[in-house]
């Protein structure tokens, strides 16, 4: 799908984010741990849900999505493990967790073909395989795929290689099943890996130090029936407060949920922008003026991300084009996390941007530029090609970015929503 951006836009209004992309892809393959009736609320239409949701009938999920009420409900107690081909994968890592579902349930996983994902760059599954063998699941490596078996797996101390999200959830999911104590040391603490832990204890797991990089699991408790309401993303929220700020409007986004967004909140500060807060409304006022803060011999020049509750790495894209409407100076950009996270860059200079790569995970963008509609070609990143959206909306005349396919996998009716705060941007096949 192709999308045609009008320039020079502001966007004013009101918005209530969807559930967040992320904890669904999380939970969903925990779901395969029990086998009482499961209830989500607050799923999200994307399509990293649908192909999970493909994934679990293919195992024998009776499984009825309402996407009008955004809800999920599941009956796994009949699930029968088969064979997942290439095709169920998908071009989504986040299949991979379904390792930890699969190995709780069944003792076993038969990938004759690895996950894909975003374009991201170089994403080893050495993190999980390590972290499995601590766990004494056997581990091998076939031409283009994995198989594993858990029988004889046992709770234990894992230290992570890294503060690895799917890892940790991948990891979480095991250790309930295997009863007796499993410590995981070096977990990643994003809110998706909260929201897992949380609808794990609610479903009847015990797991202290939710939200810390410490992760105690006494497993082997039974998990029965369970109802749980998925957080609202994040990610979504800063991407809509972006928006605003970038074009210049007002934008109320509600469900925001403050307390995890000081890290988000002070690299808007790094552009002057304030983030207010009126309760569970996050707000960007109108007419911010865009300007950068920091400086080269303070090192505050820099957007990093960072392992939680550092700025996310998926977020990251979205300050670039702040950056492009500042009237002077250069903010550094550092993806440490994926050395092709930040090549698309280059599209940006088809509009007018200077954009220099300092190397693989840094790039140096300097103001002061005009920008000018241009045809972009999107890369397979979510938030990438919402990047190119901004950029567009603040470019003299009209933007058309091709194969923007990759915005549904995070956005439900990102189009659409947009057009709801005033937004001139139109779909095309």
């Amino acid at each position: 799908m192709n999308i045609k951006v009008q320039g020079r836009q502001v966007l004013s209004g009101e918005i209530f984010p969807s559930g967040s992309k992320n904890s669904a892809v999380h939970i969903l393959p925990a779901t395969v741990l029990l086998e009482e009736k499961v209830i989500l609320k607050n799923v999200p239409d994307i399509s990293d849900v649908a192909k999970l949701v493909h994934i679990l009938r293919k195992l024998g999920s009776k499984l009825d999505w309402d996407k009008d009420k955004k809800t999920i409900s599941l009956d796994n107690s009949n699930l029968s493990f088969k064979s997942l081909n290439e095709e169920d994968l998908g071009n989504m890592k986040a299949s991979a967790l379904m390792w930890g579902g699969l190995l709780g349930r069944f003792h076993k996983v038969d990938f004759s073909e690895l996950p894909g994902g975003c374009t991201l760059g170089i994403r080893p599954f050495e993190p999980f395989y390590k972290s499995f063998r601590t766990l004494g699941i056997i581990v091998k490596e076939i031409d283009g795929g994995v198989l594993m078996d858990a029988t004889n797996a046992n709770p234990t101390h894992v230290w992570l290689t890294e503060m690895a999200v799917s890892v940790t959830s991948t990891l979480v999911m095991v250790a309930v099943t295997l009863e007796g104590k499993t410590k995981l040391t070096g977990a990643a603490s994003e809110p998706q890996v909260q929201d897992l832990c949380n609808f794990l204890v609610k479903a009847g797991a015990d797991i202290k130090g939710v939200g810390t990089n410490v992760l105690e699991i006494n497993g082997g408790k039974k998990l029965s029936s369970v109802t749980h309401e998925l957080f609202h993303d994040h990610n979504e929220i800063a991407t809509f407060l972006a928006l605003g700020a970038v074009t210049g409007g007002e934008i109320r986004v509600h469900n925001s949920e403050a307390e995890l967004f000081p890290q988000i909140n002070y690299e808007f500060s790094k552009f002057n922008i304030n983030i207010e807060y009126e309760e569970d409304i996050a707000i960007v006022r109108q007419n911010q003026d865009i300007r950068f803060t920091g400086s080269f011999e303070k090192k505050t020049n820099v957007v990093r991300a960072q392992p939680w509750p550092g700025l996310p790495v998926d977020l990251l894209p979205n300050f670039i084009p702040l950056a492009l409407a500042a009237p002077g100076g250069y903010m550094i950009f550092h993806n440490w996390m994926y050395e092709s996270g930040l090549f698309w860059t280059s599209e940006l200079t088809k509009l007018g941007a200077e954009v220099v790569m300092a190397d693989p995970h840094r790039v140096i963008v300097i103001a002061g530029n005009t920008l000018k509609g241009a045809t972009l070609e999107a890369p397979y990143i979510i938030r990438a090609v919402v990047s190119m959206v901004m950029a567009a909306m603040i470019a003299d005349g009209e933007t058309t970015i091709l194969n923007a396919d990759a915005l549904y996998r995070g956005h439900p009716n990102f189009a659409e929503n947009l057009r709801k705060i005033g937004a001139k941007i139109e779909e095309v096949a």
